[in-house]
């Protein structure tokens, strides 16, 4: 059997998780023992996106319960207006729900929901550790990002974050601040660079206490 398969809902997800694992201390970093991970068969993008995940992502992830030990589902909760529309844990208990008829137990399966999009997790009160994947030009007497991002109104002085995570990343990225990249560019690098440590995302913690559960870490 294999460690843990990861169904994603796009190319962004797919670069974070990739970018996680290609971090050789990945295992520190998550305060766990060591498993396997190989992006080939342990990685899973939906065609369909977060609707696909949602809506039929239990039937993908089927025919893995015989060869992986548990499963990781990650999707972003704003799709389609959810925000308005439908209430967070319901949205979370239908994807369990369907995951439990599917055949994964639950204490084999983490539902990641993220609340309210993937971007959210790319922000953290203290800019200075991202700044340099944004080429920002600190180093040009600039201040720090997000000084430059509240002058800009994109971020609330009082707030962790910024209101519109995305709205922001998109912000940065047109600026001529240096050579221009992807989404899934500037992700991939922060996920395999950037500490978490101090990370309030509720639905990004719960996957790492749950991983630390499957994967208890060993002392000497």
């Amino acid at each position: 059997m294999r460690d843990i398969v990861f169904l994603v809902a796009d190319g962004e997800m797919q670069a974070t998780v990739e970018g996680f694992f290609e971090n050789p201390a990945f295992d520190k970093r998550l305060q766990c023992a060591r498993f396997e991970f190989d992006t080939k068969q342990d990685l899973i993008k939906h065609p369909r996106k977060d609707p696909g995940v949602y809506q039929d992502g239990h039937n993908l992830l089927k025919s893995y319960i015989a060869t992986h030990n548990y499963a990781v589902v990650m999707v972003d909760f704003a799709f389609n207006d959810n925000l308005q529309t439908i209430d967070y844990q319901q949205f979370c208990e239908k994807i369990k729900a369907n995951m439990r008829v599917a055949g994964w137990p639950n204490e084999r399966f983490f539902v990641m929901a993220i609340n309210p999009e993937l971007e959210v997790l790319m922000w953290q009160a203290d800019t200075s550790r991202i700044e340099h994947i944004f080429d920002y030009p600190r180093d040009r007497g600039a201040g720090t990002l997000r000084a430059w991002l509240q002058a800009k109104n994109l971020w609330d002085a009082g707030a962790p974050k910024p209101a519109d995570p995305k709205a922001t990343i998109d912000a940065v990225r047109g600026q001529n601040w240096g050579r221009k990249k992807t989404h899934s560019q500037l992700f991939k690098r922060i996920a395999k660079e950037v500490s978490f440590r101090g990370c309030a995302d509720e639905s990004f913690n719960g996957l790492l206490q749950q991983i630390q559960t499957w994967y208890p870490r060993i002392y000497a």
